[in-house]
């Protein structure tokens, strides 16, 4: 029976890691410890209407040798097909994130583990 559960997952184009998630998760980025493999992202929410400030939900995520990592910058000039202005996401180096980064990390999620496949740092705009 499992094989047959494989052979139907494989022919489908499935993971095959049953239980795996995939989401985003976007907040300023706390703190990065590159020997432990972790980043930790501050992630506002849930908010509410109200005169208290928004709860900051603290995820911690595991980056692997396989997570991408990118910036999204606004295009420089004319030479971008969509116009002076428009967003691009260009690549960053491996672990080229620090504390206060904005961020969006796409996780895959497996029970409780966060797993980073690609984070994107928000370039900062202005002088």
């Amino acid at each position: 029976m499992a094989g047959l559960l494989t052979v139907a997952l494989v022919a489908l184009g499935l993971p095959g890691r049953a239980g795996a998630v995939t989401r985003k998760h976007s907040g300023t980025i706390l703190a990065v410890n590159r020997a432990a493999g972790t980043i930790v992202l501050g992630e506002v929410g849930p908010w509410r209407a109200s005169a208290a400030p928004a709860e900051i939900t603290r995820r911690t995520i595991l980056v692997t040798a396989a997570t991408a990592f990118t910036r999204v910058e606004r295009a420089p000039g004319p030479e971008i097909t969509r116009g002076i202005g428009e967003f691009v996401e260009v690549p960053l180096s491996a672990w080229a994130v620090k504390e206060g980064d904005f961020a969006t990390v796409q996780v895959e999620r497996e029970g409780r583990r966060l797993t980073a496949l690609k984070i994107t740092v928000v370039a900062p705009t202005g002088p």
